[in-house]
This record gives C-alpha cells, sequence and structure tokens, in this order.
C-alpha cells in the first residue's frame, strides 16, 4: 500500500478518512473490519504516538500544551471579561485520546434520546447508541449492570474500586453529599444512563496505562499518512450535483476517492468545509472563497463543557487525607494509575431560580413544560481531587458546567489551512449558564466551606481565595461575589461539539446536506449538549457510522 503522499495520490481510494482522531481511527478499523477489500486512506495532520511512553501516564508533562495539542486559543471570551482561553484538542493518531484525562463518562439517557427525536431517527437515541457503547468497552465488573455494560471491547474499564486506591476521604465524602441531598446511585454506577448522584470514578486504562484509540483499534490493513495536512474537499459537479471526488493537501497534492469523510474534530472539521466553499456566503465572501455551497450553519451552534476549580484549606494536613508526604498509602502504585478522586457527582440544580433565568433569556416565564424544567437534568458535575498544593494543605473543588446552552461558532482566521479558525466558545453567554455556573459553585463552597457537611464541619477549613480577589468565599457570598470569580476562573471543558450538528448540516446518515459522497463523523454532528465527557459518545457515534456507510445499518 502507498506510504507516502505522491504514491497515495496515485489510488482511487474507497474511502479517504480526513483526521486520524478518536472517531476517524475506530471508523476506519471498523470499515476495514467490514470489508477487508476496501482501500481505506486515513489523513492525520499530527504525528503517530502510538509507541510513546512518556504520555500513557496521567501525569504526563507532554499532555495539554505539548506536541500532541494542536494548542489553540478562544476568542476574547466577553463573558469571561475578555480572557482568551486555552482549548487544547489532540493532533495525533488517536486525537484527544493521546491527551485526554481518560475518563470514561456516557452521560445521561436523556440526552441521546433528545438526540434521537431532534433528527426523528432512533438509531440516535440511547437504546440505538446503546449496542456501540457496550461494543467500545470491556467493564471491569460482570455483575454490576450487565445489561448495560459490554465486557469484551477494546477499551479496558477500571475504577477506584477495581484498582484498589480508594483514598482516605471515601466515606466521609459520602456522607457529606448525603447531607446535601445528593445520595449515591445503585452500584455507584454513573455509566447505566441515569447518573444523577455519587458514582465511583470510572477510566479507559489498563492499570492506569492510557489506551490510545489507534492503538485498541489498530490501522496496519489500512494506508495511513501522518504529518500530513487537508488543505479542502475536492469538489466537482457529477450529473448536476455537487459531488466530493477527492480531497486536496496543502501541498497541492490531490487524492481521488469515491467517499470522503470529515473526522477532524468540532473545530477543523468545519474550517476544512468552510476552506472548500462550503458555509455561510456573507463569510465566505469575506475571505474570498468561492461559494460551492451556501450552507449557513457551518460553523454554527458550536457547545462546549466548561470546569470552574476552587481550592480549599486542610484543617491537619498531618491527617494524611490528601495527596502529600503525610500518608504512605500514596506510595502504593495504583494511587498513580488514575485521576486522583473517588467520585463524579452529577448533579440538577434548584428548578425555580432556573425558571427566572430561562425567562430572562427567553423574555417570557416558562411553564411547567419547558425541556429543562419539566425533567431531572444533568447540569452539573463535582469533583474533589485529592490534590491541592504538593504538601497536602489544600484539595480541589471542580464545578463542570455540562448542560450549556451558550452557543457560539468556529470560523475562518485566513485561507490558509495551517492558520487557527476563530474559536469562540461564547461561555456563559445565556443567563442559564451564568446561573447554573453559580448555583455548582455556590454548593462546592457549601460542601467543603460550611457547617451543612462532614467535610465542611471536620476536614476542610475554608476556601482560599484567589489572586485578585480580597475575599474568599463561603455559603454567605453574594452572587456578584461568585459570578465575578467565576469570570476569573472558568476555564475549558475539553469537549468541544456540535458545529455541524445533525439535522442542520448533516442527515441522520451522516452525510453532508446538499453533497454527494460526503460525511460527518465526529463530535461537530452532536446536536444537542451531551453531558458526559464525550468519548464514549464518539466510539459509540464512530461504531455505528462504520455500519451506515458500509450499508450494513439502514
Amino acid at each position: 500500500m502507498p506510504s507516502s503522499t505522491f504514491s497515495a495520490s496515485e489510488t482511487h481510494w474507497d474511502y479517504v478518512v480526513v483526521g486520524g482522531g478518536l472517531a476517524g481511527t475506530v471508523l476506519a478499523h471498523r470499515l476495514n473490519k467490514l470489508d477487508a477489500t476496501s482501500k481505506i486512506l486515513v489523513i492525520e495532520a499530527g504525528p503517530n504516538a502510538n509507541d510513546r511512553e512518556d504520555i500513557v501516564w496521567p501525569n504526563s508533562t507532554n499532555l495539554e500544551g505539548g506536541e500532541f495539542d494542536w494548542r489553540d486559543t478562544t476568542a476574547p471570551q466577553p463573558h469571561l471579561d475578555n480572557r482568551v482561553l486555552p482549548f487544547p484538542q489532540g493532533k495525533a493518531l488517536g486525537g484527544g485520546t493521546v491527551i485526554n484525562n481518560s475518563g470514561w463518562i456516557r452521560g445521561d439517557k436523556f440526552d441521546y434520546d433528545l438526540w434521537g427525536a431532534a433528527v426523528n431517527d432512533t438509531r440516535w437515541s440511547y437504546d440505538g447508541l446503546l449496542p456501540y457503547m457496550k461494543k467500545s468497552e470491556a467493564f471491569w465488573s460482570k455483575t454490576i449492570n450487565k445489561d448495560q455494560h459490554g465486557l469484551c471491547g477494546a477499551n479496558s474499564i477500571q475504577s477506584v474500586i477495581s484498582t484498589n486506591r480508594e483514598f482516605p476521604l471515601r466515606q466521609q465524602l459520602l456522607d457529606s453529599w448525603a447531607e446535601l441531598g445528593i445520595n449515591a446511585v445503585p452500584d455507584l454506577d454513573g455509566n447505566a444512563g441515569h447518573p444523577l448522584g455519587v458514582a465511583d470514578v470510572q477510566e479507559n486504562r489498563v492499570q492506569g496505562r492510557r489506551q490510545i484509540a489507534s492503538n485498541t483499534h489498530p490501522l496496519d490493513k489500512v494506508t495511513v499518512l501522518v504529518n500530513t495536512t487537508v488543505a479542502k474537499i475536492v469538489l466537482e459537479t457529477v450529473d448536476g450535483s455537487l459531488t466530493a471526488t477527492g480531497v486536496e493537501l496543502d501541498s497541492g497534492i490531490k487524492i481521488k476517492s469515491r467517499q470522503v469523510v470529515l473526522s477532524a474534530g468540532a473545530i477543523r472539521s468545519p474550517q476544512i468545509l468552510l476552506l472548500s466553499g462550503i458555509g455561510p456566503k456573507e463569510h465566505l465572501d469575506e475571505l474570498g472563497i468561492s461559494v460551492a455551497l451556501d450552507q449557513p450553519q457551518v460553523g454554527k451552534n458550536l457547545a462546549e463543557h466548561s470546569l470552574i476549580p476552587l481550592a480549599f484549606r486542610v484543617r491537619d494536613p498531618s491527617a494524611g487525607y490528601i495527596i502529600g508526604p503525610s500518608n504512605p498509602l500514596f506510595a502504593n502504585e495504583q494511587y498513580g494509575w488514575g485521576t486522583p478522586t473517588d467520585f463524579l457527582v452529577s448533579a440538577d440544580v434548584p428548578k425555580e431560580g432556573l425558571r427566572g433565568a430561562i425567562a430572562e433569556d427567553e423574555g417570557s416565564v416558562p411553564d411547567a413544560s419547558h425541556p429543562l424544567l419539566a425533567h431531572p437534568r444533568t447540569f452539573l458535575e463535582h469533583v474533589l481531587l485529592y490534590v491541592g498544593a504538593p504538601d497536602g494543605t489544600l484539595a480541589t473543588l471542580v464545578t463542570f458546567v455540562l448542560l450549556t446552552t451558550s452557543r457560539g461558532d468556529v470560523k475562518l482566521r485566513s485561507t490558509d489551512v495551517k492558520t487557527p479558525p476563530v474559536i469562540n466558545p461564547n461561555y456563559l453567554s445565556t443567563a442559564v449558564d451564568r446561573y447554573v455556573a453559580r448555583e455548582g459553585v455556590r454548593r462546592n463552597i457549601k460542601l467543603g466551606g460550611s457547617d451543612s457537611t462532614l467535610l465542611g464541619r471536620e476536614v476542610f477549613d475554608g476556601e482560599v481565595g484567589a489572586p485578585g480577589f480580597s475575599t474568599t468565599l463561603t455559603p454567605e457570598s453574594t452572587d456578584a461575589e461568585i459570578d465575578a470569580r467565576v469570570r476569573a476562573s472558568l476555564a475549558t471543558g475539553y469537549h468541544p461539539m456540535g458545529s455541524l450538528s445533525m439535522g442542520k448540516v448533516v442527515d441522520s446518515d451522516l452525510k453532508v446536506i446538499g453533497v454527494n459522497n460526503l460525511r460527518v463523523v465526529d463530535a461537530s454532528v452532536f446536536p444537542v449538549v451531551i453531558t458526559g465527557h464525550l468519548q464514549v459518545a464518539t466510539y459509540a457515534l464512530a461504531e455505528q457510522a462504520a455500519e451506515i456507510i458500509h450499508g450494513k445499518k439502514k
């Protein structure tokens, strides 16, 4: 098989997959399994990191900001005091699985069911995607929610229990969440469709070692070009219809293909479509790009999670609750095998305050049937990280805003594909998101900095404050004080999605609407916000996409 751009250009491929990240890798691997005679080419802008030993552990120094990160930044964020945020994205075979934290978190069944309903196709509902979620994993227990989990997949799932690394505050934390009215989910399994409550953290690791998608789904039987950038899709009019006939590299070399699949992620997939002349006419005209298809929704509807960390002082560091020198327990190898936490806590928000925020955004007071009010929803995730300072004097409580209603966009900065696009997640642009962020932070303050919980009474001694702020946050802090801290500390949640939404840019068969022989398979197609960490959803998407593209599943 060809191994250079020149020899690749001499072959007429059945499939060219643009992007060898998680989605592209799984898709190409599975298409080859479905038909070993197909000629498949994967083109990845980054290197092959499959054998790099320096990235397999959680504490690697070569992840965010390293050589396998696009090192993108956001546009100035007007609702975050115009801050510019780092926006990490994986740039290597395996994509985000090379630099992520390996969290294995499906999210809420309700979100997937909204997806299926939004595109009128049950294949994209929770039950429609569940077989592929199960197919992707080798769950650590044969008895816990056995109807919800797979045992033979490529990704080994570990938990704090399966790796024997429960932390000393485990029971106190469970009790403290119960004091706030948040109880453990059945079997502490948050990956069974209904995550609201306290659940054990789950990760796709093997005794702590990272699982890169291009290792778990080998590409040895397909052709791969790494360190190679696709500049645009080659489009022609065939029998009166706009048709993708291949791709053009930034070197000018053209490669022909029967089908082209974009799997470059929620940022680069829209960038490539725009550079190909598929997008909003007014934006393409601004850059002098010939309009092949006026598609106003390309690059729009970008959704992204966010996180807000707070540090809390430990009353007695010598008790050894937090990772540091005081407790020899942490010298045991398994405590370096994953995220230093016991639980992920999924939570709703008070509905009365939410109703007011919705009214502010929508201009009228919603009734009880509003989709954000009618059902319990996973607005937030709370995580206590048993780290904060090398000497064990601080711990970190993180608020993740998951069910975001803010929408941003991806636009071109230049006609040069190697110039990063303008990325605008538009964080906290809605009153709902500002309310949810505030309530999440307030809940963490109550957990770790008040007499309402065992942690606040006996373990922690309040929030420690932040540079530029004269006061610490307490349960008595005003909305304005909390909002100011949120604006100053909110960071990316590492989960962009929706910029080529299904039902708007692609159909439910993942075909780009208005273009023959062109599909998109990555998180950019998610038409609703998934309140998980996207990895599971993307594996399931790619697995089902392979069957759809191959024609096995209608």
